[in-house]
């Protein structure tokens, strides 16, 4: 059996996998790194959103999805896909959202199980992407798959298939890393323990105390 979460996880996953989003993330073209990755987890989210487990069929179909994604892609992070991968993303989640109401959570666990189901997917289908983040008149704006290593698929390292198992981890960047854990904070009316005086001499020395022998 199948349940939201799991369909939640291989969104993520699937998102993760997709090297259009990923090459445009890690290259800040929706605005510096910061805002590239929100603009990535908004995305994740109102996907999330549109597809709640509450409504099958959804109200959205795959095609609706899709251009979605690519208009997603073209006013957020100034790209224009060239490979249809957003339509291979768009089938893969529908069947996703598909399995959970049949009970069959296959695809989702096949992401989820290996690093090698995501990167399948990543692999076959190279970045095929026109950027018009910068105007620049050479060809570094244009990637398809006859490029250079530039225009190679971008394969997720481990730590990204790892966070594909956790909702409240960045869909992009470093994991949140734990708060460090500080000493308790005096609650309003509480008073703070006095420090013992310091006696002083006549001559504004602390005296200082023999240590007691010890005892053979």
């Amino acid at each position: 059996m199948t349940t939201i979460e799991d369909f939640q996880l291989g969104v993520t996953a699937c998102l993760r996998s997709w090297s259009a989003l990923r090459t445009a993330v890690e290259s800040g073209w929706g605005g510096g790194e910061r805002e590239s990755q929100t603009k990535a987890e908004n995305l994740r989210q109102s996907i999330l959103e549109l597809l709640d487990g509450k409504k099958h069929p959804s109200s959205c179909s795959e095609y609706d999805i899709a251009d979605s994604l690519a208009i997603y892609m073209e006013e957020e992070f100034s790209v224009t896909l060239e490979d249809n991968s957003e339509q291979q993303v768009a089938a893969m989640i529908v069947k996703m959202y598909e399995g959970l109401f049949q009970g069959d959570g296959r695809l989702c666990q096949q992401i989820l199980s290996s690093a090698d189901g995501a990167i399948a997917f990543n692999t076959q289908f190279p970045v095929q992407i026109q950027t018009t983040e910068h105007d620049d008149e050479d060809d570094e704006n244009m990637t398809d798959a006859t490029g250079d290593a530039a225009n190679a698929s971008i394969t997720p390292p481990p730590s990204a298939i790892s966070q594909a198992n956790r909702l409240d981890e960045p869909l992009f960047g470093a994991p949140r890393q734990p708060k460090p854990q500080l000493a308790p904070v005096r609650q309003l009316g509480e008073t703070s323990s006095p420090e013992p005086a310091v006696e002083v001499d006549d001559d504004g020395f602390a005296p200082v105390k023999p240590k007691g022998r010890k005892r053979k």
